[in-house]
């Protein structure tokens, strides 16, 4: 009998994490009926679904719309509580505890009980307390993709809430040490599974026409991903003000959107860059400009395991990633198929220039990535022997 297992995201925006879990969804769902609860119903990669899913849509009610309802129907107990919960965010002392009353608020997601319920985004506290309190489930698991990057103050609160889950996927070793240090959660419940990576698709897709042609008379350099605070793009603009005043002419391409576009663009003018960094804005497929840059930089302050320096390497592509990418050593080891430098404007530079100078060492490079195994191959069997066993 096929197992049932509820995947938790918050939406189907582009992103590395969502488009693992749908490749993850597309091994699962040939052994299993599978459910992908979203909180919103938003995102480019609906399309990518794979047919034999049951979406559900679970938009929580706002908190306003739930204090009228309490007004109009006198509800007192609830009314006192609802002004603890005001009184909490107004005062700036608004936490995953807190959260918590306006979870408790609301019904089970699905009246379904489910052999397995992951949440797929394992640090959001909102999909973390939604996994544990609206969701009926015999096993409960978060997935997780990178370091906490809340205070110790806010892990230990969520570690009382990690503890109560059954098992945790990490995307890396580092990861998962890390978070066993912060949270403290015991070895036995914790599982590396290194991400899907669908090889013959990105291959394919990577011969699909670009709608920009890259300058031939330029050196031209791409990153991908969201555009926000921890993945350092905003480090890009002054990198190549270095650069271009060192001699090299640069165009640094950034296939993306994000909450940080805004600053990079200020950073753009600040550096008088505007010819030399260019937006692509999303593109569900980033490959054929991967294919085609002459090196690829994952500049990230914090990362867990980088999808896109897989996707970069089964392409063949010299690439650049940063030490306190947490899974990066289980990616490119550094100097022979690849470069790991600190994650600051003049380690990226000095980086980035000393592989455009050395062009035989990209090439090395690009060669030996070519001969890791990024795909993830046989991965899924560690999650289908955990659904099994008597954990």
């Amino acid at each position: 009998m096929r197992k049932k297992v509820a995947v938790l995201l918050p939406w189907l925006k582009m992103g590395g994490t969502n488009k693992v879990a749908l490749r993850f969804i597309k091994q699962l769902i040939a052994y299993c009926d599978v459910t992908l609860i979203l909180s919103q119903n938003k995102g480019e990669l609906f399309d990518e679904v794979p047919s034999g899913v049951t979406v559900i849509i679970d938009k929580m009610q706002d908190f306003k719309d739930i204090f009228k309802d309490d007004l109009r129907g006198f509800r007192l107990r609830y009314l006192i509580k609802d002004l603890i919960y005001y009184a909490k965010i107004k005062f700036g002392q608004d936490d995953i505890d807190n959260y918590r009353y306006l979870v408790e608020r609301h019904s089970f997601i699905s009246e379904d009980e489910f052999d397995c319920a992951i949440t797929y985004h394992g640090q959001s506290p909102e999909r973390l307390l939604n996994l544990i309190y609206r969701i009926h489930a015999k096993k409960k698991v978060a997935w997780i993709h990178g370091e906490m990057s809340f205070s110790k103050k806010t892990c230990h609160k969520m570690s009382k809430y990690y503890k109560t889950l059954d098992h945790f996927f990490f995307v890396s070793n580092p990861t998962m040490m890390s978070f066993q240090k912060m949270i403290g959660v015991e070895a036995g419940k914790c599982t590396v599974y290194y991400n899907p990576i669908d090889k013959t698709e990105i291959l394919y897709l990577a011969e699909q026409p670009m709608d920009v042609v890259f300058r031939k008379n330029q050196y031209n350099l791409l990153t991908v991903g969201r555009i926000s605070s921890e993945k350092g793009q905003d480090m890009i603009p002054q990198i190549v003000s270095k650069l271009l005043n060192q001699g090299l002419d640069v165009c640094w391409y950034i296939v993306g959107e994000g909450d940080n576009r805004k600053t990079v663009e200020e950073l753009i003018e600040k550096f008088k860059v505007q010819d030399h960094v260019r937006f692509l804005g999303t593109k569900i497929n980033p490959y054929s400009y991967m294919k085609h840059c002459d090196l690829y930089v994952q500049p990230s302050y914090t990362e867990g395991y980088s999808t896109t320096i897989c996707e970069a390497g089964i392409l063949g592509k010299a690439i650049i990633g940063t030490k306190p990418s947490g899974g990066i050593r289980d990616q490119i080891t550094d100097g022979k198929d690849g470069l790991i430098v600190d994650a600051t404007v003049n380690g990226l530079t000095e980086a980035v220039k000393y592989l455009l100078k050395n062009e035989s060492l990209r090439v090395q490079f690009a060669n030996r990535i070519l001969n890791k195994n990024f795909e993830g191959n046989g991965e899924i069997t560690k999650f289908l022997l955990y659904l099994e066993s008597d954990e």
